[in-house]
């Protein structure tokens, strides 16, 4: 959150200005992508930032293989959300709810 604070900081001050139509639905499912792919589960849990920009670069080099080799971007996103059920389910079953987190309820 703090790389992500200085990036739009940084940005902001570049431009002079700040577009609201940067943060869009598909930057927010990325940024979800990479950290489901760098290992942090998203009922929250251990994680680290090598493992998060190992997952930012994995998912950069396959955006950029699936633009180079001029994939539809509707197919790019049905690739990246099978990807993130694929993370999901392989996280979900490497880390099964215990009971004392069943017992506190869901988020």
């Amino acid at each position: 959150a703090l790389v992500a604070l200085a990036a739009g900081l940084l940005s902001a001050s570049s431009l002079l200005s700040m577009n609201t139509r940067v943060v869009n639905s598909t930057l927010l499912y990325d940024i979800i992508l990479v950290v489901v792919i760098g290992g942090i589960g998203l009922s929250g849990g251990k994680g680290g930032m090598r493992n998060v920009i190992g997952g930012a670069l994995l998912i950069g080099i396959m955006l950029n293989a699936m633009t180079i080799i001029d994939i539809p971007h509707i197919y790019q996103n049905l690739i990246k959300a099978t990807i993130l059920l694929i993370a999901i389910i392989i996280d979900s079953l490497l880390n099964p709810r215990d009971e004392q987190t069943a017992q506190q309820g869901d988020i």
